[in-house]
């Protein structure tokens, strides 16, 4: 790694890490027949960044970097197994390569206080070998395996914000509101001639990839720390869940709403309590197919409450 300061403001930093990857996936089909898979990598991951202080509290950051995306053990063994959601039929694909992606991220920093920031991002990602969940088309039951696509890109803006609420009134001086947000857009290309007997859209959103991600929350501790509370909401934009086999249409995963809250607070001298509210919104899973529903289950609620006692 190279860190130079060119001048007092203007900081260029750069990089590279040499990554080799050696993997081996051993299975059995239910027939009795083993099966070896073994992928091996050596990749080059550069990275560059220039980072220019604006002012004492803000600061512009351009970098560009190389990264890479291994396929799971069950993406490499060509071993047919059921799904416990939804029922379906999954194989892998030992001729899976690894992806790389690169990266070209901007982004602009300013922290008006230690505690505040506000920052709004532009990022690029293109995609070698991308993989991707895609059905298999079978005269019969219908099967779910992965394959790498030609290409695909990614792009995108991201806003967050950190602010104290002190401002709005005395009583929330300890409260502080954050939130994330990333708008984005991705477009795969799928080489027909190299997915066997299935035809899928050739052109795409990725599998998985929301149009929009929202991250947000209040968080409140008292001024002796003895007591605290946290709201965290979420949600992530309709997105491909399984490219379909054409004519029939893509499978998508519906938006879903998440709502989680905790709260810490004192008993007794050195005795504590706690409770944790998970899903609050109990927000349902939605596989949608056309006009179809596919699959459709929700999680539940979870609430848990405890004591800690420290003497």
């Amino acid at each position: 790694m190279l860190d130079l300061a060119i001048s007092e403001k203007l900081r260029f930093v750069a990089g590279a890490r040499l990554e080799r990857s050696e993997v081996t996936v051993n299975a059995q089909s239910t027939l009795g027949q083993p099966v070896e898979t073994n992928p091996s990598y050596t990749d080059v991951l550069p990275s560059v960044s220039l980072n220019w202080s604006l002012t004492p509290d803000q600061t512009l950051r351009l970098s560009a970097s190389q990264t890479l995306s291994r396929p799971e053990y069950r993406e490499l063994a060509p071993v047919q197994y059921r799904e416990v959601l939804g029922g379906d039929n999954v194989v892998g694909n030992p001729d899976l390569q690894r992806s790389l992606i690169r990266n070209l991220d901007l982004r602009w920093e300013w922290y008006p206080s230690p505690s505040e920031a506000v920052t709004v991002a532009f990022f690029a990602k293109d995609f070698q070998d991308p993989i991707e969940r895609i059905f298999l088309g079978t005269s019969g039951t219908r099967i779910i395996t992965f394959t790498n696509a030609e290409g695909a890109r990614n792009y995108g803006v991201e806003l967050e914000l950190r602010k104290g609420l002190g401002w709005m009134s005395e009583a929330l001086e300890t409260t502080t509101f954050f939130t994330n947000a990333t708008v984005m857009e991705s477009d795969i290309e799928i080489n027909q001639s190299l997915s066997g007997a299935f035809q899928t859209t050739q052109n795409r959103p990725m599998v998985g990839q929301s149009p929009y991600v929202v991250n947000a929350g209040l968080t409140y501790a008292s001024y002796d720390n003895s007591m605290s509370a946290t709201v965290l909401y979420n949600v992530a934009g309709r997105r491909i869940n399984s490219a379909a086999e054409l004519p029939l249409p893509n499978v998508y995963e519906e938006a879903r709403h998440g709502l989680d809250v905790s709260f810490r607070f004192p008993l007794l001298p050195g005795v504590k309590g706690k409770a944790d509210f998970e899903n609050v919104l109990d927000s349902p899973y939605e596989m949608v197919q056309g006009t179809v529903v596919r699959d459709y289950y929700r999680m539940g609620r979870k609430i848990s409450v405890g004591v800690t006692w420290q003497p």
